[in-house]
This record gives C-alpha cells, structure tokens and sequence, in this order.
C-alpha cells in the first residue's frame, strides 16, 4: 500500500491513478493523514445482465397453465345472450 500525499496527486494525477489500475492499493493522505484509498476496479464486476441471463433466471411456468396470450381468442358467445 502507498501512501501518497493529495499535493502529489493533484501534480501526477494520470501517474498515480496509472499505478492504481496496475493492481496498487494507493492512499491519498491529506496533511499526513490518511483520507481516501484508490484500487483497480475488478475486471470481473458487471452491473447488468443479458438478455439471455435475465431470462435464465426467470420461475418457469407450470406445463397445464395456460399463457394469458393464449386466451385471446376465446369467446363466451356459446353461453348465450344475457338475460
């Protein structure tokens, strides 16, 4: 871990982050004291999914559930007129 003073920082800023995306755990002191600490981001983090992902998580449906769409074409005409 480097310590590294925020007058450094503000004078070698592309430097210092450079060293952090290397894999150096960098400290930012102010007036000696620590304040702030700059990692590399993991490469692995992700903050989405895909389509197909999304979908792998989806409860699959029961097999003698019908699907909404497939009441569309339904008809109540053979129930007769309403009296």
């Amino acid at each position: 871990m480097a310590l590294v003073p925020a007058r450094e920082l503000r004078n070698n800023t592309a430097a210092v982050i450079e060293r952090a995306r290397r894999g150096e755990d960098v400290t930012i002191t102010v007036n000696g004291v620590a304040a702030v600490r700059l990692v590399p981001v993991s490469p692995n983090t992700r903050s989405f999914l895909t389509t197909s992902e999304l979908l792998a998580l989806r409860p699959a449906r029961a097999v003698s559930e019908p699907h909404p769409h497939d009441l569309w074409n339904d008809t109540t005409d053979d129930l007769g007129a309403i009296e």
